[in-house]
């Protein structure tokens, strides 16, 4: 407890420090520190201090060390999760390079599964694809995995998998009932019954033993179906 207290007072020191720093400079007024800041929680996989300035930011990992400070909000924001998702995927931070997609998988992540959900209420998993595609990629796609899987075109060897393919899945059906969205090292990230939207490997026991094929979504079938936008 005495080692919290003393993390929380050293995190808000170090934040009232930047504020001091940029007040100097600052051409502009600027959001001040929230004051339930000193009490917040650091037991999450992060802790992203929610308030940005102009002329600096900090992000605050869980065991309370300056991760990132930048004049740029975003620009720190994108830094910590490239470096959150590397460790993940077990790659390099600079192999992260979309980072809209890791920032609409991060702002999902943890989201319920709800059979026909399609918001943050609960989302089953071709609703998350579609969302994911349509803010990620810009592009419609249909509502349903077998839908999906009729846009692709088949990938047959893993190792020509690039981050935004479909891999799909037919769990205790002969039917397509699962889909997710390829990222990188044989890891994908899906809106699965029992965790909701999460991170797994295909390579796991249970996906490679429900695992039914791969495919990029083809641009002439796309024309061609016209998609569908995601309800609201």
């Amino acid at each position: 407890m005495m080692k919290k207290k003393i993390l929380y007072i050293l995190t808000f020191l170090v934040l009232l420090s930047s504020v001091n720093t940029a007040c100097n400079s600052a051409h502009e007024l600027m959001e001040p520190i929230p004051l339930s800041l000193s009490k917040k929680k650091l037991d999450d996989d992060y802790e992203l201090i929610n308030y940005y300035q102009k002329n600096g930011v900090v992000v605050i990992n869980n065991d309370g060390k300056k991760v990132a400070e930048e004049k740029n909000f975003i620009t720190a924001l994108n830094k910590f999760l490239n470096i959150k998702y590397a460790n993940i995927l077990g790659v390099l931070p600079q192999v992260i390079t979309n980072d809209l997609l890791y920032n609409f998988i991060d702002e999902w992540y943890g989201t319920r599964y709800r059979m026909g959900g399609t918001d943050k209420r609960g989302i089953d998993c071709s609703a998350f694809v579609q969302r994911l595609y349509l803010r990620v990629f810009n592009v419609s796609l249909f509502r349903t995995a077998a839908e999906q899987f009729s846009l692709c075109t088949s990938i047959y060897n893993k190792q020509e998998l690039k981050e935004g393919d479909l891999v799909f899945f037919s769990i205790h059906t002969k039917r397509i009932s699962h889909v997710g969205i390829y990222l990188m090292n044989d890891f994908f990230v899906h809106s699965a019954t029992s965790k909701g939207v999460m991170i797994s490997k295909l390579t796991d026991d249970y996906w490679r033993k429900y695992f039914v094929g791969a495919g990029r979504v083809s641009k002439d079938r796309l024309k061609q179906s016209g998609g569908h936008r995601p309800t609201e």
